[in-house]
């Protein structure tokens, strides 16, 4: 069994040893179940063999099947290991040291990692990051706002609302735009029966409140969200690193990417209306690498802003 999960890619095998934990455990699957878990992978390709014919193989070395209800039995009678690697535990090891991520773990668990990896070295050094990521001298909106962040994600965790003093917000999640390097929380209000983005920058202090997140307002937000939705269609010409400046650009907000013949791409970009001003201004700091496709009304109002540009130099 070893020798076959050497040979195939780190996600599957992890697949495998959940399945194959579950079913020690007690739960029922099916063959159709397995491969349906296994083609819902990230970055599972068909590379050599036929579609399914590599599948189910892998499934026939360690899974045999009842013939009375085809539940799936596993070829050994005990739970797998699945030992965290040298390279994640450096890595812990460096997220845990990097005081911009405090937020993200109460701080006496923080303590309690790095007490039982002081001997682990991390998997680079602080100084080198920094100079790689970071040409600026202020501090990362992490380092700025780590209070505010760990009191809200503690409220998102626990589902509860927050206070700012002056008022109470019910937070729904929690968004960190690379590009802009700033963190936004999306929140709903229920006097308005909207959600609201709201920068950090323009958040006093947080406070955790006892007050329970109303039943119902994950559906009011994705009705709103469903409502409000915008797409827009860009080609994206693959030439002086514009296809990785627009994902750069745009990482904050979800797309879809499709790959052409020709080596471009056609990008699709979704995100609330209230973000359109946002959205205009990043697709012209891409200049003419890029064409909006779709919708017109946002091709004419890219070339109206252009237009006017052009008249104001002259």
């Amino acid at each position: 069994m070893q020798s076959l999960f050497d040979e195939i890619k780190n996600p599957l095998f992890s697949l495998m040893c959940r399945l194959v934990n579950e079913i020690h455990s007690g739960k029922k699957l099916t063959r159709a179940e397995i491969k349906k878990r296994i083609q819902t992978l990230p970055n599972f390709f068909y590379n050599e063999a036929p579609d399914f014919e590599r599948e189910e193989k892998i499934i026939d070395a360690i899974f045999s099947f009842d013939e009375k209800n085809g539940f799936a039995k596993n070829c050994i009678d005990a739970p797998i290991s699945a030992p965290v690697t040298d390279t994640e535990i450096s890595w812990l090891k460096t997220f845990l040291l990097d005081d911009e991520t405090a937020f993200l773990l109460p701080q006496n668990l923080r303590e309690k990692l790095l007490e039982r990896l002081q001997n682990v070295k991390p998997l680079y050094e602080k100084n080198i990051w920094r100079k790689f990521t970071s040409k600026s001298s202020k501090p990362r909106a992490g380092f700025i706002f780590s209070e505010n962040l760990s009191a809200i994600i503690q409220a998102l965790t626990e589902q509860k609302i927050i206070s700012t003093g002056a008022e109470n917000l019910i937070p729904y999640r929690l968004e960190y735009d690379n590009f802009a390097d700033k963190f936004f929380l999306v929140t709903w209000s229920d006097k308005k029966s909207c959600v609201e983005k709201i920068s950090l920058e323009n958040l006093p202090k947080v406070i955790l409140t006892n007050e329970k997140v109303p039943a119902g307002v994950k559906e009011k937000v994705e009705k709103f969200y469903a409502e409000n939705s915008v797409e827009i269609s860009l080609l994206v010409r693959n030439t002086r690193n514009a296809v990785e400046r627009c994902f750069a650009i745009f990482g904050a907000y979800d797309k879809k990417a499709r790959l052409n013949s020709d080596g471009n791409y056609f990008l699709t970009v979704k995100f609330l209306k209230f973000d359109e001003d946002e959205i205009l201004a990043r697709i012209l700091f891409l200049g003419v690498a890029v064409t909006v496709i779709s919708p017109k009304i946002y091709r004419r109002k890219v070339i109206d802003i252009f237009s006017t540009i052009e008249q104001e130099a002259i």
